[in-house]
């Protein structure tokens, strides 16, 4: 099912430009749900070496909490932006993989059909010398 915005809800399921779509409103939603754990959890969870060793004022303390999340996200993006394009250089491959399969069935399918025609004429003109001869084997028989 489609997880995104309504006007960028595909007209056919599982198209190209579906699966972009729906990348890129997976990744969004990842990044918005890494923040809202981060974000939800105790402060006690999200507190870093830095924060800890810091024994400043309630203030300083928040603004380093702050800064150790901004790290955190940006390297978080970082590896989330790395299996995104490792994953879209797999979409796009094999796209270009299956069209090419495609187009390659379908000169298949024409190439045998017209083989299929061919070979339709064939077996009816084997038929009518089957059934000529079938008549000269006859003729001959009552002949003798």
């Amino acid at each position: 099912s489609y997880i995104g915005p309504a006007h960028l809800r595909p007209a056919q399921p599982f198209g190209p430009a579906c699966l972009l779509c729906q990348i890129a409103a997976m990744k969004s939603f990842a990044r918005i749900a890494c923040a809202v754990v981060v974000l939800a959890s105790p402060v006690s969870a999200v507190v870093t070496a830095r924060s800890v060793s810091s024994s400043g004022t309630p203030v300083e303390r928040v603004v380093n909490l702050l800064k150790d999340l901004k790290e955190k996200l940006l390297t978080d993006e970082k590896v989330e932006q790395e299996v995104y394009d490792k994953y879209a250089c797999w979409c796009e491959k094999t796209t270009q993989r299956k069209a090419d399969a495609i187009s390659d069935a379908q000169e298949d399918i024409r190439s045998l059909g017209q083989t299929i025609l061919s070979l339709k004429g064939l077996i009816a003109t084997r038929a009518s010398e089957i059934a000529e001869l079938d008549a000269a084997i006859k003729a001959n028989k009552e002949a003798q």
